[in-house]
């Protein structure tokens, strides 16, 4: 027994030993390392490392080091070797800016922000650039490691269901948010778990200059919880807008500049998703100026409010009523930007878009977004009514009410009952009607002759907006 016993203890060390050497055959890698040195005038500066991949690689990571002394930061992504080129998105593998400074792909996953799929040989471009920097610049390596290993099932996109019924009627959402996929602080599934919490219709996918979530949504989608694809475009130097409504594997080029003039190709881009371009939060500068370079004349809307309400908001809404008294019809917005789970100063649905769809769909919630048929609200579950009448003709949020000069108009609102709120009509010339929210509805003449919209404000006692509407246009047909 003892001979059995000690022959079948080493027939099982031929074996082990036999198994680790076929694995450590079977995976080797090689480390290559670069450095360099940008100094303060290379400030939102691209800057691209090549390296070459042999044939056989399974897996590249990347590590970033550099010395982020004072305010140094230093972002990072990839392209493949189908070329860097601007607009390029089949060489796009990912992003994540300033939030990581390592990465790993390989052919069945990634780093979030990051592309899994085939690592093809050739030329692959590490894309670096600070987006902050002191004036003794920044000194960095790259640590390339390409593992040459067992191939693995290839990735194929988990895209989210962009149908979840077919009753028409008002939605709520939220247009701006983060995962781990960009700089935010939790994952898909925590967010879309906290969405359905909030009782949230449909949220937007937003992450900066990346569609990796966007190919996995399928993977935490909600039975009643519809999710829409969309990149958060991101130049910190000229601003930021959302690309919303994309298809999940659509990217949308950042690497510009104004002076460039292509913008339009990209926002061309977004319109033929299906999509519409939403300028972002255009006053959260150092000195609350203005900090969107592009021409805001080619985009469909404005973030007038991000997150909980404050004076960059409210610079941001006097922009936009700017642009209604031109008589431009320009969406208006409200979104969380969120970027960590409920307790921040930017929470999951706070405020939320509340748009009437023909259906819980991305075409429908689109179409009632392009219509202009949204309001803005921080308080959660309201329930709003703004019709506006004159002859035979109505006239709902976003709608246009055709009217023969100097003749009134006769509006019907149902409003929440708030505590210590005003409700003012605005129209081109400022307040029109203000009254206290203490009745849940109302009736009023409003004289249009000097306006071409109408729309709604509830505000509290200290000047917080709680709820803002979209416009009623009004056409005088006699002018």
């Amino acid at each position: 027994m003892k001979i059995l016993n000690t022959c079948f203890c080493r027939a099982a060390f031929v074996l082990l030993l036999t198994f680790v050497t076929n694995c450590l055959q079977a995976q080797s890698s090689k480390i290559i390392t670069r450095t360099g040195h940008i100094d303060s005038a290379g400030l939102f500066k691209l800057v691209y490392v090549p390296v070459d991949v042999p044939n056989g690689v399974t897996e590249i990571r990347v590590n970033e080091k550099y010395n982020k002394s004072g305010k140094n930061v230093l972002n990072i992504g990839i392209f493949g070797p189908q070329g860097y080129e601007l607009g390029n998105a089949a060489g796009f593998r990912g992003w994540s800016g300033g939030a990581k400074t390592s990465f790993f792909i390989n052919e069945a996953e990634a780093s979030t922000g990051y592309v899994p799929g085939k690592i093809g040989k050739g030329t692959w471009n590490i894309l670096i650039y600070p987006s902050t920097i002191t004036k003794e610049g920044i000194d960095w390596t790259l640590e390339i490691e390409m593992i040459i290993g067992q191939h693995k099932k290839i990735f194929k996109m988990a895209k989210a269901n962009d149908f979840i019924n077919n009753r028409a009627g008002w939605y709520s959402g939220d247009l701006h948010m983060h995962t781990l996929h960009s700089d935010g602080k939790r994952t898909q599934q925590q967010l879309t778990d906290e969405a359905s919490s909030k009782h949230l219709d449909f949220i937007i996918s937003t992450e900066h200059n990346t569609n990796s979530a966007n190919l996995m949504w399928g993977k935490h989608e909600k039975k009643d919880l519809l999710i829409i694809d969309g990149e958060e475009v991101t130049s910190t130097a000229y601003g930021h807008w959302n690309a919303i409504g994309l298809k999940p594997q659509s990217w949308i080029e950042w690497r510009y500049t104004p002076d460039d003039k292509v913008i339009d190709k990209y926002i061309g881009q977004v319109h033929r998703d299906g999509g519409l371009c939403i300028i972002n939060h255009p006053f959260y500068t150092k000195n609350l100026t203005n900090g969107f370079a592009y021409d805001p004349g080619l985009f469909d809307g404005i973030e007038i409010w991000n997150g909980n309400w404050d004076v960059m908001d409210a610079l941001a809404l006097k922009w936009w009523d700017g642009f209604l008294k031109t008589g431009k019809h320009m969406l208006a917005i409200g979104a969380s930007d969120t970027h960590q789970s409920s307790g921040s100063p930017n929470n999951l649905g706070t405020p939320q878009t509340v748009v009437y769809a023909e259906s819980l769909s991305q075409k429908g919630i689109l179409k009632g977004l392009k219509s202009g048929k949204a309001y803005i609200t921080s308080l959660p579950d309201i329930k709003l009514s703004m019709i506006a009448r004159c002859g035979d003709q109505t006239a709902g949020i976003g709608n246009e009410l055709k009217v023969n000069n100097n003749q009134q108009v006769t509006l019907n609102l149902t409003v929440p009952q708030i505590s210590s709120a005003t409700i003012s009509i605005i129209g081109a010339q400022g307040v029109i009607k203000s009254a206290t929210a203490s009745s849940p509805g109302y009736q009023w003449l409003i004289d249009t002759a000097n306006s071409n919209y109408i729309r709604l404000e509830i505000k509290n006692e200290d000047g917080q907006l709680l709820l803002i509407t979209n416009p009623i246009w009004i056409k005088n047909i006699n002018k």
